[in-house]
């Protein structure tokens, strides 16, 4: 048995490292793309200018300094692709990868940073190249995106209305579709339009994400009625009092609509908990 062993394991080894090199494979494409594919997707569809893709996306720096990390925000980005503004540009490399790739794309920081009129950042040096870590998670034409899109804004109400009832069972609903739970109640007056309000807040989407945040920094402080805010705050706040504690739950027409904003996606319905700390 000893004598038929070697051979076989030898032959492990040998696919293995094949398939090992494989993996470190760096391709170079006419249009200056630089890519390394870490994992194969399905190889089906690969973007074309005015799709839109869906990807997660590290940026690091030669010295593996973090510019972008999706992953921690929760959020994948979704852009059209159109040409890119110089060779090897990142949006030209992405045409080249189909939905599941997860790859490796190399960019020049020389030109990267130069179309940007920015110096070069600490830690990476003339003639490296940034390193765009993305995995693609979907392509879509424009139509497609857009029909779904318009189906998100149809079932927004009733997903809103399904959310409610599960986790605020004891919210009441404004006029406006504004689902409110008083946590604690209030002092004085309730705020009008004029008062100078500071507020403590933490911002949700409906999967939980937290998009923002007072804690560990000063409650913000504005005017109310004067569009410092999104609407559904507006509407929130002159529903309160001082000291008062509520979570509201704000349809996406009160809030960032069918725009969104940063890691808000378009007609994403926005849950806060909100506290009126003082009442000028």
């Amino acid at each position: 048995m000893t004598k038929f062993l070697k051979p076989t394991l030898g032959l492990a080894l040998a696919t293995s490292l094949l398939f090992s090199c494989d993996n470190f494979k760096v391709t170079q494409e006419s249009d200056g793309s630089k890519y390394q594919i870490h994992e194969g997707g399905d190889g089906k569809v690969k973007p074309k200018e005015g799709d839109l893709v869906t990807f997660d996306l590290v940026i690091k720096a030669p010295n593996d300094t973090v510019f972008t990390d999706t992953y921690k925000r929760k959020e994948p980005i979704t852009m059209p692709v159109q040409k890119g503004q110089f060779k090897g540009d990142f949006i030209n490399t992405i045409t080249h990868l189909s939905v599941g790739d997860s790859a490796t794309i190399y960019v020049s920081a020389d030109s990267l940073f130069m179309r940007a009129q920015q110096p070069l950042p600490p830690g990476v040096s003339k003639g490296s190249d940034m390193r765009f870590i993305v995995k693609v998670r979907n392509i879509q034409t424009m139509a497609q995106f857009q029909k779904a899109q318009e189906e998100k804004k149809n079932n927004e109400l009733q997903l809103m209305d399904n959310f409610a009832k599960k986790n605020f069972p004891n919210a009441t609903k404004t006029q406006y579709g504004i689902y409110r739970v008083v946590v604690k109640e209030g002092t004085g007056a309730t705020i009008i339009a004029g008062n100078t309000v500071k507020v403590a807040y933490t911002g949700k989407l409906m999967n939980g994400t937290i998009f923002d945040s007072s804690v560990g920094k000063q409650p913000i402080e504005f005017p109310v009625g004067q569009g410092a805010v999104i609407p559904g705050w507006e509407q929130a706040l002159m529903m309160m009092k001082k000291g008062e504690k509520n979570i509201v739950f704000i349809p996406s027409n009160l809030a960032y609509g069918e725009q969104g904003s940063g890691p808000i996606p378009p007609f994403s319905p926005l849950i806060f908990e909100m506290e009126v700390i003082d009442v000028k």
